[in-house]
């Protein structure tokens, strides 16, 4: 095929001449040969007709009638054939033009040609053209919308996008791809408030995946609101990236409000507890407001047998464990709690004045009331316990185990401690201060080594104490 302007040879399936540029029609208006035939064709119709008329005026005078009248009809004819020209000639530029205008292959080739040629308007127009003639061509839409793109119309991109994102004609494809095309342009644009709204609309899931860290939704709760007749260990969860943030006051939370990094343990009362998710991009979502009400019964206030008081000899404190009950305390007045020590067995009074502190642990871990005791233990002797503990380093030293009574020992590079550790009652032997034997190493870490012993509060004999059961005893003279 050559060009038809500078007579150039043209590539099969090229839409323009690389030579002078023109533009190479794939539907021509007209074809050259038809164009040119019927061109000659009404110019000698013309012509002659012309000549007839103007030989008929000049012999008008002269013909005879029946001659005059053959010249007539003859002149009629070629009127007649001019007009069927005309006629065929208004035929044949209408049909074309009807078969361009409503030819969508014709349509799409003038668009890309014009693109091709950088004539990015005209092609809109081919392109908006084919959509006329076929709405539902997703091809079509998706190049138009490319288009406008290139040409920085960004609104008129999204309306494509848009429309095929809610065509009912659309495949699962075509909106996946309208979801990433519109998600990059907001991208590049930092529009993250935008992609979480398109994103929360998205009923893809593959595009919800592939875009979740824009993505802001409402924690997840993992109580639903009401009643509850035990503990709620309460989780908050969000499965993309970012923070949950939290009141318990019914305030909306913010970047400033308390973080969830664990279980909220709600106990028996009332409670509102409202979050929020704000994600990397520091996209927020709308806050979740949940109401508890938490009605346990606490355990009861435990039962210690052993009543406040003056003590003048050694004494144990029992306390009561009721079945499905956890007792701690503590001895310094402060408030016990399940961090504090546990209550296994009983515990010897302690020397001198003390406040003890007992409290209760359900089995949802509820606590229970506390009950106080203040004891004062005061034994009539002149032996004390540090003379007690002095005894036992003196036991060592005879036996060779330690050189002194800082503790020193040949065996090793630390040191041997002896510490009081409380007095008891031995039934049907006597009163007894309780000294351990304790390892200290260089760094002053301390360690009992499992050896106890025991001195008479009254007499100041030793032994070693070796237990025996609960609460029992066997003592073995040093």
């Amino acid at each position: 095929m050559r060009c038809p302007k500078c007579g150039s040879e043209i590539p099969e399936g090229c839409l323009y001449c690389e030579a002078c540029g023109e533009e190479i029609r794939i539907v021509p208006d007209f074809e050259p040969e038809i164009e040119y035939s019927m061109k000659e064709s009404l110019s000698g119709i013309v012509e002659e007709v012309a000549q007839e008329t103007e030989e008929g005026k000049q012999e008008a005078g002269r013909v005879p009638f029946g001659a005059d009248r053959k010249k007539r009809n003859r002149t009629l004819l070629f009127a007649m054939l001019f007009g069927a020209g005309i006629f065929l000639a208004a035929a044949g530029i209408a049909g074309v033009y009807l078969y361009q205008n409503n030819s969508l292959s014709y349509q799409l080739a003038k668009a890309e040609s014009c693109m091709a040629a950088g004539k990015q308007e005209k092609a809109a127009d081919y392109y908006t053209h084919a959509l006329e003639l076929d709405s539902q061509n997703l091809q079509v839409r998706f190049a138009l919308a490319d288009l406008y793109r290139k040409q920085g119309e960004e609104e008129a991109f999204i309306d494509q996008m848009l429309e095929v994102i809610s065509a009912s004609y659309a495949d699962k494809e075509a909106v996946e791809k309208a979801y990433t095309k519109l998600i990059n342009l907001y991208k590049e644009k930092k529009d993250y408030t935008t992609i979480n709204e398109l994103l929360l609309g998205c009923e893809e899931e593959d595009v919800v995946n592939s875009f979740q860290e824009y993505l802001a939704k409402t924690p997840e709760f993992s109580y639903q609101e009401g009643s509850y007749a035990e503990v709620v260990p309460l989780k908050l969860s969000s499965s993309t990236a970012g923070n949950i943030y939290y009141t318990e006051d019914g305030s909306i939370p913010d970047k400033h409000s308390i973080i969830y990094a664990s279980p909220i343990f709600l106990e028996t009362g009332d409670y509102v507890i409202t979050a929020v998710f704000i994600n990397n991009y520091g996209i927020k979502s709308d806050a979740v407001r949940k109401e508890y009400h938490i009605d346990m019964k606490k355990p009861s206030a435990p039962e210690v047998q052993t009543y406040s008081g003056e003590y003048e000899y050694p004494t144990r404190i029992y306390v009561e464990i009721p079945a499905g009950r956890e007792i701690f305390y503590t001895m310094d007045g402060s408030t016990p709690t399940d961090q504090s020590m546990k209550y296994t067995g009983s515990i010897p009074m302690p020397l001198g004045k003390s406040s003890f502190r007992f409290i209760a642990y359900g089995e949802e871990n509820i606590a229970g009331e506390i009950t106080e005791r203040e004891y004062e233990l005061e034994l009539h002797t002149d032996i004390t316990a540090e003379d007690a503990a002095i005894a036992i380093a003196d036991a060592m030293i005879e036996k060779g185990k330690i050189f002194d009574r800082s503790g020193s020992a040949a065996d090793t590079s630390g040191k041997y401690k002896y510490v009081f550790q409380y007095a008891i009652s031995i039934k049907d032997t006597g009163d007894f201060y309780v000294i351990a034997e304790v390892y200290e190493d260089t760094v002053g870490t301390q360690t009992k080594t499992g050896s106890t012993y025991a001195v008479n509060v009254y007499e100041g004999a030793k032994y070693k104490l070796l237990p025996d059961g609960k609460d029992s005893y066997t003592l073995e003279e040093i």
